[in-house]
């Protein structure tokens, strides 16, 4: 399932409206001769990124690796895909997924693709291998993270009178500076609920999450909660601890 990450115009829509993002052209990287003169022999790294209507990325987040040097050849080889755009009623719209890329010494590579359903098994799985830099759960940090910035969302009366009320759930990563970084709705979110959550989370602004004492990359999520005659409110998740 595509996880969508953009606000929409349309009222709420059927998942079998949303057609999903596929790959039209793909580069595969190379296994990085420096690492094999150093005696690695396999490899793993895991990128999220962003696709924009054009079917470009326009964004992209190293959420772990084995080594530095298979996230760069990752990332460059990435930065030469091109894509067919998710379509969302016959409209482009931007949308965001995560790959997996294992490398082996015989020069094998191995590339998965995951959206919204992948995420969370995905940061999990992270944590039981020998990665040199992945993403944290929130259990794993010293506090759950501090927003120091956190623009309510706008929820206009004229949003309630169309039938736009509910929760939204928005996953993303918080970098090592504190920065919001992918956030993503799933499809069968409210169009326009999720467009309004998406605006202002991009504007928050946290802590920098740590672990031991040293700033990570974590994976969480914030559910915006939209209710007749209430302010919009927000509340981190947990099913990522």
């Amino acid at each position: 399932m595509l996880v969508v990450a953009c606000g929409f115009s349309a009222p709420p829509l059927r998942r079998t409206q949303l057609e999903s993002l596929r790959v039209k052209h793909k580069e595969l990287p190379l296994f990085p001769e420096e690492l094999l003169r150093l005696g690695e022999r396999e490899g793993e790294v895991r990128v999220a990124f962003s696709v924009d209507v054009s079917g470009r990325i326009d964004d992209y987040l190293v959420v772990a690796s084995t080594h530095p040097e298979f996230a760069r050849v990752t990332v460059a080889a990435l930065k030469k895909w091109t894509f067919e755009p998710a379509m969302l009623a016959g409209t482009p719209v931007p949308a965001s997924t995560e790959i997996g890329v294992k490398f082996e010494a015989q020069g094998t590579v191995v590339i998965s693709m995951t959206g919204a359903d992948g995420l969370s098994t995905m940061v999990h799985s992270m944590l039981k291998g020998s990665y040199n830099y992945r993403a944290h759960a929130l259990r794993e940090l010293d506090a759950i993270p501090t927003p120091i910035e956190a623009p309510v969302p706008v929820y206009a009366d004229k949003l309630v009178q169309l039938g736009h009320v509910g929760d939204v759930t928005v996953d993303f990563y918080i970098d090592e500076a504190g920065a919001v970084r992918m956030p993503s709705v799933n499809a069968d979110e409210d169009s326009e609920l999720a467009s309004i959550a998406l605006t202002a989370l991009r504007t928050w602004k946290f802590e920098p999450p740590t672990c031991k004492g040293v700033p990570v990359l974590v994976k969480a999520n914030q559910v915006f909660r939209f209710r007749p005659g209430e302010s919009a409110s927000a509340t981190m998740g947990k099913r990522n601890e």
